[in-house]
């Protein structure tokens, strides 16, 4: 009587493992950019993205003493 040898390598399920893992990870990603393109739609300034807490602060200047 012969014994009985799962095929372990020939099934697909290693193959659905992966693909699954490709497609989660590919909607993460497009989840991810919806989220930050919907936060960020408000820094949207004339066609150019100005981020506050990424702008140079204004040169500070200091007023000049009368010289009357």
């Amino acid at each position: 009587m012969p014994r009985y040898v799962p095929k372990t390598y020939n099934n697909r399920r290693v193959l659905r493992v992966i693909i699954g893992l490709f497609i989660s990870i590919v909607l993460l990603i497009i989840i991810v950019f919806l989220i930050l393109f919907f936060v960020f739609s408000r820094y949207v300034v004339d066609g150019r993205l100005e981020i506050p807490w990424l702008d140079d602060p204004p040169p500070i200047t200091t007023p000049m003493p009368d010289t009357d």
